[in-house]
């Protein structure tokens, strides 16, 4: 089974390499990996340079923005499988790939992919908390409002089931267009939660999540999505059902801090 992965980046230079290397070590040996970088100019492209020659596929030059580049490694992508891990995210051991790997094989051809958990670092790389994903579907994870149960960098999606769903929407969405594409995955495909600590998250100042953008861009996938269409009460049962497991499966590692946020985005 081949996997490809996918790393979209630009002026990455900060942690490109950690992410190269995550996927360079791993213990699985069919690995297609393909970097797709929007012409760096802060020393990104010399970096990956000094790896080239162990990199499926790499391509500097503009792009509109980290969507389209990861359209254009999806388009190159010739794996069973296809994951995204985003320039300054890593795989937490080397053996992540096999493990996933072999998950899907014990679940056949009943899920169109496998997501795992995520834990968060922050940019100096010190460990936060592992954050356990759940088991859900189209309809909880619309009502959520959030990528938070699946994750984006930990899902693993068939080639077949990325085919069908189409590109990334890079035109309407700069900050909200993976939550639009797993959207598309989970209405029309099963996926499957299974229990491995996948990636390293980053969390810092520069990325997309710590954006004010993505706020906006969320409300327009939803409006897109239908979300406004579905009866409020069934609205309200699916989003604190949907939390309400999420805190549960995180119950260890749930502060005080987090605990009032998620509080908050019910309330919105």
């Amino acid at each position: 089974m081949k996997i490809s992965i996918i790393t979209a980046c630009y002026n990455s230079s900060k942690y490109i390499e950690q992410t190269i290397l995550s996927v360079l070590n791993q213990t699985y040996l069919d690995i297609e990996y393909i970097v797709i970088d929007g012409a760096s100019s802060d020393g990104t492209v010399d970096i990956i340079l000094k790896y080239v020659d162990k990199i499926a596929y790499f391509i500097s030059e503009p792009d509109r923005n980290m969507y389209d580049a990861i359209n254009k490694g999806i388009n190159r992508a010739t794996g069973d499988y296809i994951a995204i891990l985003n320039s300054d995210d890593f795989y937490i051991s080397n053996t992540i790939i096999s493990d996933v790997v072999k998950q899907i094989i014990m679940l056949g051809d009943s899920y169109g992919g496998v997501y795992g958990d995520v834990t968060d670092f922050d940019e100096k790389g010190k460990l936060i908390k592992r954050k356990y994903m759940i088991q859900t579907s189209y309809k909880e994870l619309l009502a959520s409002k959030k990528l938070s149960f699946v994750g984006h960098g930990n899902l693993f999606v068939s080639h077949a089931a990325c085919k069908e769903i189409g590109e990334y929407n890079c035109i309407d969405f700069k900050a909200a267009s993976d939550y639009d594409y797993i959207l598309r995955l989970f209405r029309k495909y099963h996926f499957k939660h299974v229990n491995i600590n996948v990636m390293g998250f980053r969390i810092h100042n520069g990325s997309i999540t710590s954006s004010g953008e993505i706020e906006h861009e969320l409300q327009m996938v939803l409006k897109k999505s239908g979300f406004y269409n579905i009866n409020l009460l069934n609205r309200l049962c699916l989003f604190y059902w949907g939390w309400i497991k999420f805190l549960v499966a995180n119950k260890n590692n749930i502060t005080l801090n987090s605990t009032i946020n998620v509080l908050k985005n019910m309330l919105k």
